[in-house]
């Protein structure tokens, strides 16, 4: 068994975005699997710096048997990357830094004790010193530059730059971790060696998360001031780009159909940073960053995607779809599985979202359960990181034995 390093940019557990939900669950993975699993990540998460003043100091915390995560909280990447947020910056500082080998101390000494790393995005490149002759592996999240071209002025700025780093990947690392078929050829075709196998481990999740007591429904949905009898529509969403959108689309749609949602006791409730504020407006639902998302699942009856451009798939979609919620979604937006239309999902656009809506509360609540359990046992094989992850090393020599 191995000692494995994850270096990431910021705090992943627990998960408040998709990107984290598949980091973390891909090291989960990895511990249960036997290895030791140490994340190291450079920055923390705001609360995390209350009280700690001008100290540096790293926070220890045990995820799950033979995982644990480091998170760094010292001034500089502190200061860096609260500065990089605000101003809606790339983390083009996080590459340069750790680049040059500015880290800190106890990154180092983490680095030396491994055997194999992971750099958790590209903005996290191999630190340079004498571990660099590790196997050192890239966890593909997306291709960053082409969410660089669609986001806004100052990332667009950068895209061309992120093109070269993700070109130059395959000749920096030992292999690299795909998410879906786009970043796999994307990296095969600047392979030039040939070298590289390029797994896939797609956005899946860990199930046992999301296996719910009717306790934790109850207590959510009375939290959200909702009965037995309303409906409640979740959109998970992280701030980026695409999610922006489709939370526009979503707003718009509860302004317009406001007396539909009221009159059908439907409601629409949209978890995460996509959104900076909370708020409650008529039967739509906005929480804003919240320190776990996976409660709200609990307490919904289906999840909407309406998401229609990006890059890699959405993990949103493999958590409603481990959480037993049926689906209503763009066609885009079940990217990167192996969904049908009608068979597996509702399928939707902005302008028939009342209709499909109508259809999903055509059939009782019951009904469309069943439906979802039926969908995720036929699909479970590539939603599940566990399997994922397992396909994946098992053509990639250095994590043998």
């Amino acid at each position: 068994m191995k000692k494995i390093v994850l270096v990431s940019g910021n705090r992943i557990a627990p998960a408040a975005t998709g990107g984290q939900v598949r980091s973390i669950g891909i090291a989960s993975a990895l511990a249960r699997m036997g290895h030791t699993v140490h994340i190291f990540s450079t920055a923390g998460r705001s609360k995390d710096y209350r009280g700690m003043g001008f100290r540096h100091q790293t926070l220890e915390s045990a995820v799950e048997p033979r995982l644990r995560e480091s998170v760094h909280v010292g001034l500089t990447f502190g200061m860096m990357q609260a500065l990089g947020r605000r101003l809606d910056y790339p983390r083009v500082w996080q590459y340069h830094m750790l680049a040059r080998g500015l880290v800190p101390r106890r990154l180092k000494q983490a680095l030396h004790e491994a055997d194999i790393v992971l750099s958790d995005l590209p903005y996290c490149p191999p630190v340079p010193g004498p571990w660099r002759t590790k196997p050192w592996f890239l966890i593909s999240h997306n291709l960053e530059h082409k969410l660089l071209e669609q986001g806004g002025e100052r990332e667009r700025r950068f895209a061309k730059w992120m093109r070269d780093v993700e070109s130059a990947a395959p000749r920096t690392y030992t292999d690299i971790l795909a998410c879906a078929e786009d970043d796999q050829e994307f990296f095969k075709s600047n392979d030039r060696r040939l070298a590289l196998k390029v797994p896939i481990v797609r956005c899946g999740v860990d199930p046992q998360l999301y296996v719910f007591s009717p306790q934790l429904r109850a207590r959510m949905r009375a939290e959200l001031g909702l009965s037995d009898q309303h409906r409640l529509l979740i959109f998970s969403a992280s701030n980026f780009g695409p999610n922006y959108e489709a939370f526009d689309e979503i707003q718009r749609f509860c302004v317009a159909e406001a007396e539909f949602l009221s009159h059908s006791g439907v409601y629409v409730i949209v978890v995460g940073s996509v959104s900076s504020a909370s708020f409650r407006r008529g039967n739509l639902i906005v929480t804003g960053r919240v320190p776990e998302i996976v409660p709200y699942f609990a307490a919904s009856d289906a999840g909407i995607n309406l998401v229609t451009r990006g890059s890699g798939s959405n993990v949103k979609l493999f958590e409603y779809l481990a959480a037993r919620l049926p689906v209503i979604s763009t066609v885009f937006g079940v990217r990167g599985t192996k969904l049908v239309p009608s068979a597996d999902y509702l399928a939707c656009t902005g302008d028939d979202l009342k209709v499909v809506i109508q259809r999903f509360l055509g059939e009782d609540l019951e009904s469309w359960r069943r439906k979802a359990e039926d969908v995720w046992n036929r699909h479970r094989h590539y939603c599940d990181i566990q399997n994922l992850v397992s396909d994946a090393i098992s053509v990639l020599p250095d994590f043998g034995s």
